[in-house]
């Protein structure tokens, strides 16, 4: 089943940003080549049509490709981002494949693999299906397989949980990540 893009301001092919409500296009346009940016409203392209293949804000703080009937895994980022281990910060928001969270909403952490399954805080992140690693949601059953003892982790953690290892000469590298995390998110939270 393809997914609309998500409503908002969006290029509508002629040049001028319309309102898209998430089904079809709207009266409602800017024209940001004019001096004076107004709202105005006019008939508008065909409101039955799918918005045109092009790059859409995805409202979770980065453009990403429509192909004209679904979203695809291609993103664009400001050029700012950070990023480690799959892990991309930028801005108000942060990102793992195609998950996304306000980075007000998060803490990062670097913990062993052990010492993650031994904290039930932690464990019933997966039952309660909001932890997710590299390949996907991980539930109860594939915790401890997919948790290895032996490796470090970023944890992410927020409404879902990420967590990714990586390899223990990064660990440097993965701590100042998490407290960058970490900076960004008391900075947004208190704006």
């Amino acid at each position: 089943m393809a997914t609309q893009p998500a409503p908002g301001w969006y290029d509508d092919g002629t040049g001028k940003q319309r309102w898209w409500d998430g089904s079809r296009w709207t009266e409602q346009f800017i024209d940001l080549r004019e001096a004076d940016i107004e709202l105005r409203t006019d008939a508008g392209p065909a409101a039955s049509a799918p918005a045109e293949p092009g790059w859409y804000d995805d409202q979770r703080g980065r453009t990403r490709w429509w192909d004209g009937r679904r979203w695809t895994g291609e993103v664009r980022y400001s050029g700012q981002e950070q990023d480690f281990a799959g892990i991309v910060i930028d801005g108000r928001w942060i990102h793992f494949g195609d998950l996304s969270q306000r980075v007000s909403e998060v803490a990062a952490s670097v913990d062993s693999g052990d010492a993650l399954l031994r904290r039930p805080d932690f464990t019933r992140t997966a039952v309660e299906r909001r932890l997710f690693g590299p390949a996907g949601q991980i539930t109860p059953r594939m915790l401890n397989r997919s948790i290895n003892r032996m490796l470090p982790y970023v944890v992410i953690g927020g409404a879902q949980v990420w967590v990714v290892p990586f390899e223990p000469p990064r660990d440097a590298e993965a701590r100042r990540f998490a407290t960058w995390v970490n900076s960004s998110a008391e900075h947004y939270r208190y704006r």
